[in-house]
């Protein structure tokens, strides 16, 4: 088995794994505006703690958004430093679908974090929506079947007002999941939801492995980062006046 390093800054949150032959490792902080002061040393740190070397990386695989603009733009600027100078290949892997794989995933290891996962019951098949606060009055979201720990998207992962995704998961049979759900009152009184659950990196370790097993790893222009709307930093300056006066 190869030494795959997983990470994500895609909410606010810095998350990393390190799946290895015999187990997963992870870290997990919550650092909202500090992903770029924290991603680069909790990769030290789960390095350190697995005793592998930045040189025993097989490949990289990183949360390729949606979320956070600023945090899936220094993750993914990190992942490619590492990936070119260490000349290995990388996977991108949607954050909607870490937040959907929750509902099955749990650590493989001795968890050294101080976050508590939700635990959820684990089926054969799950159906689950994940839905992230996009700001700007926005969601994103999406819907998948988790088999086995790992999910299979169900549909076009999508951006959109609260109101147009809650017109779609009406009725959604299945769980909701995300940070999202306060922004769909009405959900929270006619489905199974958690509103409390977060993309973390090891919660797609199983997908990761499957993924390297399958050769779906490559170079790093083949991983772009996916934002879902392409005006995020217009809207972010339109709604700053004071910039615009620089």
């Amino acid at each position: 088995m190869a030494n795959l390093l997983i990470v994500d800054a895609s909410s606010s949150l810095c998350s990393v794994a390190l799946v290895t032959n015999s187990e997963v490792l992870h870290l997990e902080e919550h650092q909202p505006r500090r992903h770029a002061q924290r991603l680069l040393p909790l990769v030290d740190d789960i390095l350190s703690q697995a005793g592998v070397a930045r040189q025993q990386l097989d490949g990289i695989a990183f949360g390729r958004g949606p979320g956070s603009f600023t945090g899936i733009r220094i993750a993914i600027g990190m992942v490619q430093g590492m990936a070119l100078g260490l000349d290995v290949p990388v996977l991108g892997v949607s954050s909607l679908e870490m937040l959907a794989a929750s509902i099955t995933s749990t650590p493989t290891s001795t968890s050294i974090s101080e976050l508590t996962v939700p635990a959820h019951s684990v089926a054969d098949t799950v159906r689950v929506a994940a839905v992230m606060n996009a700001h700007m009055g926005e969601v994103f979201w999406g819907c998948y079947d988790i088999r086995q720990g790992i999910a299979h998207r169900i549909d076009e992962e999508k951006v959109g007002t609260p109101e147009s995704c809650h017109t779609v998961l009406a009725g959604f049979d299945g769980c909701v999941l995300g940070n999202g759900i306060s922004l769909l009152p009405e959900l929270l009184k006619e489905q199974e939801t958690d509103d409390k659950a977060e993309p973390l990196a090891y919660f797609v370790a199983p997908r990761v492995k499957l993924a390297w097993e399958a050769g779906e790893f490559s170079g790093i222009e083949n991983h772009p980062p996916v934002y879902l709307r392409d005006s995020v930093a217009w809207k972010k300056l339109d709604e700053q006046p004071s910039l615009l006066k620089r």
